[in-house]
């Protein structure tokens, strides 16, 4: 098993025998806190929690092994990461459904801090969710979208956003 990614809040663990990722989590005290009184849900039940939502709304996600309030294991997929499809095939209709899936998300008011290009894949012509710990549904509160569509800023084309935008006006609901 090799380490492909260490950042500061997580850890990736690649098994090339059993083509699976083991992603750990190392969130900070504060958030620990949160977790214990459960004020939040831990990283790795809220993957799972996330990927059943995700699931109801016909969307691909990753295969969940195995998970732990602070690990997640997966089953690799094969494909292509978004930004490079989008780089090879720009005029895909891949585009068209990314945009369609961040839509119907925003919609069923579910959010991410880290709606990016990199956090999808693109297998047999259908685009995969990964990390999903960061994603949270908003059931009490709801966020405003407009802070979501601020967070994409950078992270994907302004001409996506706007389109994004255009279409969350147009889609009363799922």
């Amino acid at each position: 098993m090799k380490i492909i990614s260490n950042q500061k809040r997580s850890e990736v663990y690649y098994d090339e025998k059993n083509k699976i990722f083991i992603k750990k989590f190392k969130p900070k005290l504060s958030f620990r806190i949160k977790y214990f009184f459960h004020f939040r849900k831990y990283p790795g039940k809220n993957f799972v929690y996330i990927k059943n939502e995700i699931d109801k709304l016909g969307f691909s996600t990753v295969e969940i092994i195995n998970y732990s309030n602070y690990s997640v294991t997966t089953k690799e997929i094969v494909g292509i990461p978004l930004h490079r499809f989008l780089k090879e095939n720009p005029n895909s209709e891949i585009l068209d459904e990314f945009i369609h899936i961040i839509v119907i998300l925003l919609k069923n008011n579910i959010y991410c801090g880290d709606f990016s290009y990199d956090n999808f894949m693109v297998s047999n012509n259908k685009i995969v969710l990964l990390d999903l710990e960061d994603y949270r549904k908003v059931t009490f509160l709801k966020r405003d979208k407009n802070e979501a569509i601020r967070r994409m800023k950078g992270k994907m084309d302004d001409w996506v956003i706007d389109k994004i935008v255009s279409k969350l006006k147009e889609v009363k609901c799922c």
